[in-house]
């Protein structure tokens, strides 16, 4: 049996643009969650309740960009999640890759 699990999620990032057609993202975040470009990611916005999945890709290393497609505002909190398919077996020991930022899109923790 094949289960879909969360792999990977960043918390309380910070849009700083919207409007652009996958979702992109500062790459020395992206590296810290274990995120590859172009995964499919979902987009849970925390200040509107809409939920979005898309692409994403790397943004310049540094920028602190969070640039997601239509349906959220500069300055709305979103949490980012990506999803793995996985066997019952490596379902055992799985842990997902759990990234928190700060107010400006730094990176406070990573589990």
């Amino acid at each position: 049996m094949i289960r879909s699990l969360v792999r990977a999620v960043i918390h309380d990032a910070r849009v700083t643009r919207a409007g652009t057609a996958g979702l992109r993202v500062d790459a020395f975040i992206l590296r810290t969650a274990e995120i590859l470009p172009f995964e499919e990611v979902e987009i849970v916005n925390k200040s509107t309740g809409v939920h979005v999945r898309t692409w994403i890709e790397p943004a310049d290393e540094g920028s602190a960009a969070i640039e997601v497609p239509g349906g959220a505002r500069a300055g709305d909190v979103i949490t980012i999640v990506c999803y793995a398919q996985l066997h019952e077996g490596q379902t055992l020991d799985h842990k997902p890759r759990i990234v928190r930022l700060d107010d400006r899109n730094r990176v406070v923790s990573a589990v």
